[in-house]
């Protein structure tokens, strides 16, 4: 798969194409896209509230929930371990699992 980085207009593929689209889903609400209303997370649904320690469990469930939803399209992943921490504007999430049948480890910002 080929797409653009949304930060630099860069072109990307295979694994930063992946996980640029992990970063959308995670910041994108569900019902958030209008032709595609399963698209997103509710991740984005707690980013108002103080980021107290309940709340990063909660966050670290939501975002291991969205790679089992299919409207996200990020079946070729799958997570074995998520943890979330602060961050100065929101949520680090830090994954580790099984992408093409290798193990990795990534981050996202939510």
């Amino acid at each position: 798969m080929i797409g653009i980085d949304p930060r630099t207009g860069r072109t990307i593929d295979a694994w930063e194409q992946f996980v640029s689209r992990v970063a959308q889903v995670m910041t994108t609400p569900i019902g958030g896209r209008e032709k595609r209303r399963d698209f997103g997370c509710r991740i984005p649904e707690t980013l108002a509230q103080n980021t107290g320690d309940d709340l990063l469990l909660l966050a670290q469930s939501y975002a291991i929930e969205a790679f089992y939803n299919p409207a996200n399209g990020l079946e070729e992943f799958t997570p074995s371990r998520c943890v979330a921490s602060r961050h100065a504007s929101g949520i680090r999430l830090r994954f580790e699992g099984t992408w093409r049948h290798q193990q990795t480890t990534f981050e996202v910002t939510a």
